[in-house]
């Protein structure tokens, strides 16, 4: 073989490598894996509707929670800095100020009416209470828990969660990873342990979610993948579902997925900025 064309094959073959990587990397296999929980096939999920635009939030949604008590949704933007009570169908509801807020990309409801909101670069999980007459959360008037230093590269907490057994749940950003720790009151810095060995094949987190019954398993979204992932707290992926135009029947694309809830029928409601909403649900 000559040397052009032993070079000319060694091109070739890294091309076809880099382009199978390429697609494992920004295509999950739709397939649920082996040992998935029947309860949590994302296979079994069908999408309701189309994706729409929420009326009244002009841009930057992004974190977003299921709050059982009044059977609502709690989503959060950045710029302006507002939380917002939606209806399941995506009907604004109110819209609650924030002040003395930076960078708020997140929240999660704890139990009832505490809640948590994760500023990224801080790294701060701030608990505040939401009444049925808050109008505004005061920075200054809140708990603020700091896990990590303040990181100005935009790569900090992307979704934070709540689970009974674990506490407060961070899905950092990049390098993508899972951090957890406890529910504490006090003021101050707090070391958060990192879940070890997570199996997702995927570039960042955007959003995270408990799971109604379940006490060792989470939600997560990809952004860079358009996907959704069922893990348990080992790290293992139990099952996956491509949110991508085409799949599930979706006829637009979600431009930038940023936030994930569960309610207590197992329906997933996923956000993302602008101000799209979009829902899924069982098949029956």
């Amino acid at each position: 073989m000559s040397r052009i064309a032993k070079y000319s094959l060694i091109f070739v073959i890294l091309v076809l490598t880099s382009g199978i990587g390429w697609l494992i990397w920004h295509y999950p296999d739709k397939s649920p894996l082996d040992g998935s929980s029947e309860r949590w096939d994302l296979q079994q999920y069908e999408l309701v509707g189309q994706p729409i635009r929420i009326n009244g939030i002009r841009s930057n949604l992004s974190g977003l929670t299921y709050h059982a008590d009044s059977d609502t949704l709690f989503a959060i933007t950045n710029k302006p800095r507002e939380v917002h009570v939606l209806s399941k169908q995506g009907e604004l509801l109110r819209t609650i100020e924030l002040s003395g807020f930076r960078d708020t990309e997140s929240i999660a409801h704890i139990k009832d009416n505490l809640f948590v909101i994760a500023e990224e670069q801080r790294y701060n999980l701030v608990l505040v209470e939401i009444n049925d007459d808050t109008s505004v959360l005061r920075h200054s008037d809140s708990t603020v828990i700091n896990i990590a230093e303040e990181d100005k590269r935009n790569a900090g907490i992307e979704g934070v969660a709540f689970m009974e057994q674990f506490g407060l749940i961070a899905a950092i950003e990049n390098p993508p990873t899972i951090w957890q720790g406890p529910v504490d009151t006090d003021n101050g810095r707090q070391d958060f342990s990192e879940i070890q060995e997570i199996q997702l094949n995927v570039r960042d987190f955007a959003g995270i979610s408990s799971l109604p019954g379940e006490t060792d398993k989470l939600l997560i979204l990809s952004e860079s993948s358009d996907s959704l992932h069922v893990i348990d707290m080992q790290g293992r992926e139990l099952s996956r579902l491509s949110l991508r135009r085409g799949d599930l029947g979706l006829t637009a694309w979600l431009r930038q997925p940023e936030g994930v809830a569960v309610d207590n029928d197992r329906r997933i409601y996923v956000v993302g900025e602008p101000n799209q909403f979009m829902i899924l649900q069982p098949r029956h």
